[in-house]
């Protein structure tokens, strides 16, 4: 039989999926663009402001996937223009609050100035205390096992390390989030109830929450309900 804890009081890690952008546009008759500029505009800093006052310690959030390069080329254009913006202005204004800006994915993926702007930020915040926030960008999750298992491979070919000897903690160093606790709870946005490949290896004990607004509607005071159902949820590990 499997124990059973009582979770924390606030999650260390909160994962989430932005879920819903185009969608809320379109129910306000407007661009599908514009779901992703008020995403960008007027929710992500209050969130990671409310995040870390509540005491939670990371947040990551899925931003754009390696499938997202399909979509309509006006739309990935205005997402790669939002990622400029993003960088230039709102990691400048978060780095002054303390908070620490990670980056996972294949950011080779992306424009040469765009990979400028995501590794300057991670640099200049790197020292960052507060809260630690990572981007998935150009993620995916069977992505990240690729590039980490080719990783391990190289290092077996190479003599430095012996195929008896991978364990999960050797994964674990190899993945883009090496170095972060995996997340306690992930929240995808839109009322969608699966992952689509979201941290595969990490997630394997999270409590899932699948809420119906979109994610241009996360409030503060939506992510207190949140936090709010984790703190209902007896979690349980199969020991």
């Amino acid at each position: 039989m499997s124990t059973v804890e009582q979770s924390p009081t606030v999650p260390q890690h909160i994962a989430i999926v932005c879920d819903g952008n185009r969608r809320w546009a379109r129910g306000k008759g407007l661009p599908t663009f514009l779901g992703h500029k008020q995403a960008v505009d007027a929710v992500m800093e209050p969130l990671i402001d409310h995040a870390a006052a509540r005491g939670v310690k990371y947040l990551t959030f899925w931003i754009f996937s390696t499938e997202n390069w399909s979509r309509d080329k006006d739309e990935v254009e205005g997402l790669m223009n939002l990622f400029r913006m993003f960088f230039d202005d709102k990691v400048k204004s978060m780095d002054k609050k303390g908070v620490r800006f990670k980056m996972i994915g294949d950011i080779t993926g992306f424009a040469v100035d765009i990979q400028d702007r995501i590794l300057r930020g991670v640099a200049d915040t790197a020292q960052n205390t507060r809260i630690t926030v990572t981007l998935a960008m150009n993620y995916g999750g069977r992505d990240e096992l690729i590039r980490t298992f080719k990783k391990i491979a190289a290092q077996v070919e190479s003599g430095d390390l012996f195929a008896t000897d991978i364990t999960e903690e050797i994964v674990g160093r190899h993945l883009d989030t090496a170095g972060v606790p995996d997340p306690d709870f992930v929240i995808r946005t839109s009322g969608e109830q699966r992952l689509s490949g979201y941290l595969l290896w990490q997630l394997e004990y999270a409590e899932l929450y699948f809420p119906k607004f979109h994610f241009p509607e996360f409030t503060p005071e939506r992510l207190d309900e949140a936090i709010e159902e984790f703190q209902q949820r007896h979690r349980r590990f199969g020991k």
